[in-house]
């Protein structure tokens, strides 16, 4: 009488199931090709694989994994706080001036501070002419 083999987490290659060889996903010319050879047009084709690659990518990625989806999920949680932090940075570089507004600020502050003296003279002498005046 025989004995059962030992039980181990790693299988031997006699107690392993054969693996089923994985089909080759046909290319998106393969798929128009045969498309058009059942007689639908060229565009009519295109649309026709655009729809199923569609369809095939809504299964997996709908699919459960389990940790492929955990995956999935981080994925998408960091490309959202990414995206939260670029919609944040395109926000506080369109409040800055650009180059325009920045050489009018320039070009209007410079007229301020060339005509600020001249103004300043003219209330010391209206100051000095109104105090001269009332003594």
């Amino acid at each position: 009488m025989e004995k059962p083999p030992i039980p181990s987490a790693i299988p031997s290659s006699s107690q392993s199931t054969p693996q089923k060889p994985k089909r080759k996903l046909p290319t998106p010319k393969e798929l128009v090709a045969r498309y058009e050879s059942q007689g639908m047009e060229s565009q009519e084709a295109a649309l026709k694989v655009i729809d199923d690659l569609q369809n095939a990518l809504f299964i997996v990625v709908s699919s459960g994994r389990g940790k492929k989806d955990r995956f999935m999920v981080d994925a998408s949680r960091k490309l959202d706080s990414v995206n939260s932090r670029l919609a944040i940075l395109e926000m506080k570089l369109d409040s800055k001036p650009g180059f325009p507004q920045t050489l009018t600020l320039g070009v209007v502050s410079a007229g301020i501070a060339s005509a600020l003296p001249h103004v300043f003279g003219a209330f010391s002498q209206i100051w000095n002419s109104v105090w001269s005046a009332s003594k």
